[in-house]
Order: C-alpha cells, then sequence, then structure tokens
C-alpha cells in the first residue's frame, strides 16, 4: 500500500497541540476514496463495463480453469513396450471419467502397480502411439472473480481486469495467507469459540480481538466461516496454519499444510498481541456488512476491505477524539495508544541526530516517548 502523508492532528480538547506528521508514518487505516485494480488471472468472460456500479463480493468475472494435467510414461508403467500401450488402453480418448476409473491396463485382474486409475474426475486426452506417454487433464470447472470494493468500474481491459473506485475503509494487514473471502463480518467476542452463521452464500467473515489458536481455526471451519481476522498468532501454532514460511522464514515440517483451511489475515503478526482497541472499533462498526479480505503471502499485500457509512464514521470518531497510533519498533513495539503531542530532546537517531519524538499515551496505561519513525497511525 502506498505511504501517504497524514493530515494535521486534530488532538483531544484536553490536550491542545497542533502536529504537522510527516510521511514516514504508515497509515494501516485509510478512509476514503480508494482504487483497485482486479486482475484476470485466467482466460474468462468481464461481465462488467466501463461506468456501472459493483459492490463487495459482486461477481465481475466468470472463467473455466483445469485443475491440472498430468503426464504418465505408460511403458513403465504398465512394463510394456511403446507398441503395446494402445492395446491396454480402456477408455475412450477425449472422454470424461471419474475418479478411480481404470485408464489403462487389464481390467480383468485385481488392481496392481500395473494398472493406471484416474486420479481426479477428467479426460484422458491423448496416448502417443510412438513413446506411449498419456496426457490426463483433470476436469474443467467453472471459477469467478468477485469485486473487493464496492463502487464504479472506471477502466475495463480485456486483456488484463478491470479497475474499481468508491468510498470505503481498507485496514492494512500485516500478514496473510490462504486467498481471498468474502462475507458478512462478525465479531467472536474474547474468549468465545465462533458459532454457526448462516447469512450470505460464503459463510461470515470472523474478527476475534485474540491472538489466534489452531482449534480456534478450526472450529471457525467446522461452522462454515469465509475467512478470518485477527490480531496474532502465537509461535506454536504457526505450522498448524501454514503460516510459517511467510511470518518467519522457517521451514515448515513435512507434514504440514500447504496453505491455511481457511483465509487468514493478521493485522499484528507474530506474538502474544491483542488487537488495538482502535481497530476494533473500525470493525464493530461494520458488523454485518458484506467485507472483502485479501490474505496474501506478499509483504503489504494483505487488507480488509469494508464498505462507507458507518465504518468512515468510525475512523472520523478516533481522528476527532486523538490520533490513535499503534508502536511497532523499540521497548515498548506492540502497544496502542493516543499520541497526545511533541516529546523533544528524548533521545538521538543511531547517526547521532536529534530524534523526532511524540508522547503516546497507552490504551493499557502510562504515557511513553516514541521516535515518530517507530509509530504507525492506526486511523
Amino acid at each position: 500500500m502506498s505511504t501517504q502523508p497524514i493530515p494535521r492532528l486534530v488532538p483531544s480538547p484536553r490536550v491542545h497541540v497542533d502536529i504537522q506528521l510527516p510521511p514516514c508514518i504508515r497509515r494501516a487505516v485509510r478512509a476514503g476514496v480508494l482504487r483497485r485494480r482486479h486482475i484476470r488471472p485466467f482466460p474468462g468472460r468481464i461481465l462488467v463495463a466501463r461506468g456501472d456500479r459493483v459492490s463487495i463480493g459482486q461477481i465481475w468475472c466468470r472463467g473455466r480453469l483445469r485443475t491440472g494435467v498430468e503426464i504418465v510414461d505408460l511403458p513403465r508403467l504398465l512394463r510394456v513396450p511403446p507398441t503395446e500401450v494402445r492395446r491396454l488402453i480402456a477408455v475412450t480418448l477425449g472422454a470424461t471419467v471419474d475418479t478411480g476409473t481404470l485408464l489403462a491396463g487389464n481390467p480383468g485382474r485385481m488392481r496392481t502397480g500395473t494398472q493406471w486409475v484416474a486420479p481426479a474426475r477428467g479426460t484422458l486426452a491423448d496416448v502417443s502411439p510412438r513413446t506411449g506417454v498419456a496426457v490426463f487433464m483433470n476436469e474443467v470447472r467453472e471459477v469467478a472473480l468477485y469485486c473487493r470494493l464496492g463502487g464504479v468500474v472506471t477502466d475495463v481491459d480485456t486483456a488484463d481486469g478491470i479497475v474499481v473506485e468508491g468510498a470505503g475503509v481498507s485496514v492494512a494487514g500485516a500478514v496473510g495467507a490462504g486467498g481471498r473471502a468474502y462475507g458478512p463480518l462478525h465479531v467472536v467476542e474474547s474468549g468465545n469459540r465462533p458459532e454457526p452463521c448462516h447469512e450470505g452464500p460464503t459463510g461470515a467473515v470472523l474478527v476475534t480481538p485474540d491472538p489466534l489458536r489452531a482449534a480456534w481455526v478450526e472450529r471457525a471451519v467446522e461452522v462454515g466461516a469465509a475467512g478470518v481476522i485477527a490480531p496474532a498468532v502465537d509461535d506454536e501454532a504457526l505450522s498448524d496454519l501454514a503460516l510459517v514460511p511467510t511470518l518467519a522464514g522457517l521451514v515448515p515440517p513435512l507434514d504440514a499444510p500447504q496453505s491455511p483451511p481457511i483465509p487468514i489475515v493478521l493485522t499484528e503478526g507474530v506474538g502474544y498481541r491483542r488487537m488495538p482497541r482502535a481497530l476494533q472499533t473500525v470493525f464493530r462498526s461494520a458488523v454485518g456488512s458484506v467485507v472483502a479480505i485479501v490474505a496474501s503471502r506478499l509483504p503489504g499485500e494483505s487488507e480488509i476491505l469494508l464498505p462507507p457509512g458507518p465504518s468512515e464514521q468510525a475512523v472520523e470518531g478516533l481522528r476527532a477524539n486523538g490520533l490513535p497510533v499503534r508502536i511497532v519498533a523499540g521497548p515498548d513495539a506492540g502497544s496502542d495508544g493516543e499520541l497526545v503531542g511533541l516529546a523533544p530532546d528524548v533521545g538521538r537517531a543511531p547517526s547521532g541526530a536529534p530524534a523526532e519524538s511524540v508522547r503516546v499515551r497507552r490504551t493499557e496505561g502510562g504515557a511513553v516517548a516514541v521516535p515518530l519513525a517507530n509509530l504507525e497511525a492506526l486511523a
């Protein structure tokens, strides 16, 4: 996400401060007019035109996608010369077959290593008469792409995708994995387990203020949730949730899953961290509304997109009471609070130059002096 200068702070009436915050502070939450490009990664038919109004979760493209292709050396598998392979083919080339169907071998014998069965529903596309090598194509399935931002389609490129521009709220994720999800937003209160929610065709997107545990995610999958938004994950759950390569740069165990069982976006990262109250306020304002989450392994790509209205009002309310911030580096990293004023002459940067610092009133109590470079704005 691009970095933009933060508007001049309008602090709480309790403290009269006038600070022009520099662009070195990243904004975790953006409210207003957003612009998002939607890429089409496979051939398909774009269903919207320039000037159309779309909503979060609306299908903008449909296409057909093969789930995979398998190349098999049949002479080696069946233990026969290449010229004998065609005689042992048990299905018609080009016909669709179900998983487990005998493709080649002796149908009168018990299944052994000299038989080849369909690994999935699909088609035996070709068998080379010269080499005996076969090509099996998995089933073609219908796929759809969904809008992650509501607004107006400002550009359509039939070879690339579309651009949507509209009002909304974007919350940056520290990291994510599992793909994208759409659905009505539900908050699972601290200490509670997810409950079944039958709203919407894809299930609900669940928000928890607590650090994520593998058992909690398993329960979310059981109740049919579409995705999960959480502050952080502890070290023990990294492998279980397939987040180790993304978060820690470690090699997961051989039996670890390749991806999470459900799209997951973390707002804080690794460790035992609760979700800042400012972010909880923004999410609670959107309860029941359809939201989109982008859970990407690419740094800076994960985000949550909320519709305008109550979400924008919540952000404006936070700004009116003093700028909520998150401390992202230094001895107080992981804390959140409210910026209340300048803290001159409290330290120096590694270069020896005076460090520009501010005072932050922490949510858990007390005030600390923090260099501006160690802060992230939450509204």
